[in-house]
């Protein structure tokens, strides 16, 4: 039978979070790594930092057979019970317990006196930081000892201090070294008749780079526990109990039929364990998806006794996928219950509401007040008049370590310290440009923070601005790691602690329509590794080596003023000699594709910058907020020179997706086509031969794209929507720009189609989109491009269903398509002076002249033909009798039919018969 004496309460040093505005987290902590026990049977009670309710325990070995232990949740308290049964062999026995939780694992050393004299210490090794500080250590002993140490570094604290029989606490106080080197001493532990000893070793690092020491002095606030959760609207198996269960990857989620007129306002309620004031809340939202994100919400309390709600506040948290924290000036006092009121959010029909967390916290009062040496919130300038020895009597090893660094000047400003700038919410612009949103990312901080490593955030004046802080892992084998790899946290005035579940680089994200006027805010990241990145804004070229040379992640940020790079590290050091020359390639294409829609024209540029990234799988892809590259193709998209040759197409094509107009360019079928009309001006003005052009297709037996496509198209006189080579149905559109914008100077002409189709409501139809297209066309041409049109099938009767990224129906009447000719017919626009149609790259020149076809000479080699001195000829069209069987615009070219007639086509559409 199992013998155990009472048990003894053992309190440990934790790292917690500050008074001043502290970060909530889900934290699992245990600071002391090792218990050692006399032979008596006892127990001991270990406390833990945690606000889990639960987490797991193991012992190890044969430990199981005289050591136990179990968990204890009270209330807030939570703690661990050891037990051991006593010891009568002669040797020390050992064991180690396993404790999981958040992910967290925890090994706890339990070490049990014998029989045999022996002095057991713990812990044995201190590393403290050149600043100095105090360190305790526990002796457990079956026999006298004396404490012996001869470092006049070293001093003992004025008493030693028994916490039971046989456990003595001592305390030293190490002194700050001076020196650049580190140094070490040794305290030894002796009984007197030499019968036992140990020994604990002191390594102080010298006052070299500064390090951030946040092992201690800065505590967690005090998470409340939820006892129970209740909604008005739920799906099944997603209840609002899995917003309270410490996992972020699952979620509540309102029903998923959301059409009753009824559906808003769903109603939230969380139902305390106990009364308690409370000092702010965090709402974490889905992780992956939008569905469901806050937008409207009334906030609600139940105080203690009564049995109403009372309001408390509205908030709006705008559908934002970052997590946000709401704080109150003053703690709400004896709360027992929280409800939401959602009013709305995101999401198709009416949208839903959704959550992954809801945290509600009270602030932990005992903690450093930083403002005795800062003058601000940031922390970021001592006080005027700070002297050493007032650092020197600060007790706080964090702070105290930090503006010994500041008074010195050798504190590591750059990057570390901040001034971050507002930017809109791309999706604001989004709306309005009609396309998909921006970048998120545009304040990348330079620093990178390991996971479960405490990162210690402090925040100036926010002006009640909100903020948050997105910490992105891409290193993904086989996947994206944009979101999957990523985690947000809620930022706010004063100390933030975090404890991040993922590595990563760090971003602020600082948001609000306000972005024009709203004050930059000042961050200083006192813990975490200075990456760095480069920025053409602050950054020369000349520096940019140095700086990537500097990084301690294996990614890294590179900014331009319109483009932003995440590669990594190693893609940059093989590929990229000159940063500054890559990122204003980049530029110039964010830049081209945005004037070529008329933003700068009309004012409407994005202030957020396009974000590229890596990823491990796919190839490429553009989707909300960024276009990703898989690391495969990084060779050469970190290449500069190819980037503006060989490689342009890819960046410039899913830059493309992003800015694609939507739905009066994007309507069904045109996902992979109105890309490309960008795709062709950034290939085209870097001076590269168009695609369409210059693509060799004698595999499929055409010369180029635009042999197929007329070949295809206006002789077979399908629908355009019925044709399903994208590249094939680009024709038209980029004809455009070559006729209206390089043969007849209407250089605005797509600038001034962008802003119709961005003014003109959305028609209700993927047909209605593309019928009217072509009357904003014509509009802003002042010209009546039906035949044009006619010929390409835009304005043919259709009714086709096919797949684009999905299926569905495309719907052309004979009565719509009548309709638009006849209204476009109505404004007598005057018709082209050219046989638009068949314009390519290449006979800009010849439609610019207008001459007459000069006849050349012609060979013929069964359907094969060649024609030679032949001049101002646009097309051949090809005849089998009076069927037109197949146009070419090259100059040698197979037919794919028998015929017996061609005709040279010139610029205005006169046709010249060829003697074959």
């Amino acid at each position: 039978m199992k013998k155990f004496l009472p048990f003894i309460a053992f309190l440990l040093i934790l790292i917690g979070c500050s008074d001043d505005s502290p970060e909530g987290i889900q934290s699992f902590e245990i600071t002391e790594k090792s218990f050692d026990f006399s032979a008596e049977a006892q127990g001991k009670e270990i406390q833990i930092t945690t606000n889990l309710s639960e987490w797991e325990t193991y012992i190890d070995g044969a430990g199981e057979a005289w050591c136990s232990v179990s968990p204890v949740v009270n209330g807030t308290k939570r703690a661990l019970i050891v037990q051991v049964e006593e010891n009568k062999e002669w040797d020390v026995r050992s064991t180690t317990i396993q404790v999981k939780g958040a992910g967290i694992t925890h090994s706890i050393k339990i070490s049990q006196l014998g029989v045999k004299p022996t002095i057991l210490v713990s812990p044995d090794k201190f590393t403290p930081g050149f600043i100095g500080q105090e360190i305790e250590l526990k002796i457990t002993a079956n026999v006298s000892f004396d404490l012996i140490d001869s470092l006049d570094w070293v001093n003992p604290a004025p008493m030693l201090r028994s916490v039971e029989m046989s456990t003595t606490t001592a305390k030293y106080v190490v002194s700050r070294n001076a020196s650049k080197e580190s140094r070490t001493g040794i305290i030894y532990i002796r009984n007197k008749e030499n019968k036992a000893s140990a020994q604990v070793s002191i390594t102080q690092a010298g006052e070299g780079d500064y390090q951030p020491s946040v092992e201690s002095g800065i505590k967690d606030d005090i998470k409340l526990v939820v006892a129970s959760a209740e909604a008005s609207s739920f799906q099944s198996g997603s209840g609002l109990d899995k917003s309270i269960d410490n996992d972020k990857s699952t979620i509540y989620h309102s029903n998923w039929t959301n059409t009753a007129s009824n559906y808003f306002p769903i109603t939230l309620t969380y139902n305390l364990r106990e009364v308690s004031d409370l000092d702010y809340l965090i709402y974490y939202p889905r992780t992956t998806g939008s569905n469901g994100h806050f937008k409207e919400v009334e906030i609600q309390v139940r105080k203690n006794g009564q049995n109403t709600f009372e309001k408390l506040l509205d908030y709006d948290f705008k559908g934002s996928g970052s997590a946000t924290r709401i704080g109150f000036d003053q703690p709400v006092k004896g709360i027992a219950s929280i409800r939401f009121i959602v009013k709305s959010g995101a999401g198709d029909g009416q949208g839903f509401a959704a959550c992954a967390e809801m945290e509600f916290y009270r602030k932990n009062p005992d903690n450093f007040d930083p403002s005795v040496l800062f003058t601000d919130a940031s922390c970021s300038e001592l006080r005027a008049g700070i002297t050493e020895s007032d650092i020197e009597a600060v007790s706080n090893p964090f702070f105290k370590n930090m503006a010994y660094y500041m008074l010195k000047g050798s504190y590591p400003r750059e990057f570390r310290i901040q001034q971050y700038k507002a930017y809109p919410h791309p999706n604001t612009l989004a709306a309005s440009n009609k396309t998909n949103p921006y970048s998120l990312l545009d304040n990348p901080t330079g620093i990178s923070v390991a996971a479960y490593d405490t990162l210690i955030v402090c925040v100036g004046e926010t002006n009640n601005q909100s903020l948050s802080l997105k910490i992105q892992n891409l290193n993904k084998p086989g996947g994206d790691g944009y979101n999957d790899g990523s985690s947000s946290y809620p930022l706010v005035k004063g100390i933030n602690k975090i404890v991040p579940t993922n590595r990563g680089l760090i971003y602020v994200m600082y948001h609000t329509n306000e972005y024009k006027t709203a004050s930059p805010i000042t961050i200083h990241f006192a813990s975490g590794k200075v990456n760095g990145y480069f920025d053409v804004k602050k950054h020369t070229a000349t520096q940019w080596n140095t700086l990537l040379n500097n990084a301690v992640d294996d990614y890294f940020d590179v900014l331009g003023e319109y483009a932003h790079l995440t590669f990594p590290v190693y893609q940059f050091k093989n590929n990229t000699p000159d940063g500054k020359a890559l990122i204003d390639v980049y530029d110039e294409i964010t830049r081209l594709e945005q004037e070529f829609m008329g933003l700068d024209k009309y004012d409407r540029m994005n202030p957020n910058r396009m974000y590229l990234h890596v990823i491990y799988t796919s190839y490429m892809y553009a989707t909300n907020n960024r276009t990703a590259y898989n690391n495969t193709t990084l060779g050469e998209l970190t290449n500069a020179a190819k980037v503006r040759s060989s490689s342009v197409w890819g960046p410039a094509h899913e830059i493309g997706h992003v800015n694609q107009t939507r739905p009066g360019l994007k309507w069904h079928g045109m996902t992979e086509v109105s890309n490309n009309i960008y795709s062709l001006y950034i290939q085209t003005s870097f001076g590269n031969t168009s695609r369409l052009q210059g693509e060799n297709l004698s595999g499929d037996g055409y010369t180029n794209r635009y042999e197929k496509a007329m070949s295809n198209m206006i002789v077979k006189k399908i629908a355009h929507a019925r044709e399903s080579d994208v590249f094939c149905k680009l024709v038209p559109f980029w004809q455009l720009q070559l006729y209206l914008s390089n043969v007849l100077g209407k250089t605005d002409f797509y600038k001034d189609v962008h802003e119709a189709i961005r003014t003109t409501s959305n028609q209700s139809t993927d047909g209605l989109s593309q019928l009217e297209f072509t009357k904003i066309c014509c509009d802003v041409a002042k010209l009546d491009l039906t035949d044009f049109f006619m010929k390409w099938g835009l304005l043919s009767a259709v009714d086709y269903t096919f797949d684009d990224y999905g299926e569905k129906r495309f719907l052309i009447t004979e009565t719509q398509a009548q309709q638009t000719i006849d209204a476009i017919k109505a404004k007598n626009y005057p018709k082209p002076a050219h046989a638009v149609e068949y314009i390519t790259d290449l006979s800009v020149p010849v439609y610019k002249m207008n001459a007459s076809i000069q006849k050349g000479n012609v060979a013929r080699s069964g359907q094969q033909l060649s024609f030679t001195n032949w001049k101002n000829v646009v097309a051949f069209e090809v005849y089998n009798d009076t069927e037109l069987v197949f146009i070419s615009p090259s100059t040698s070219f197979t037919s794919k039919s028998s015929f017996n007639q061609v005709y040279a086509v010139a610029a205005n559409g006169t046709k010249v018969k060829v003697d074959l």
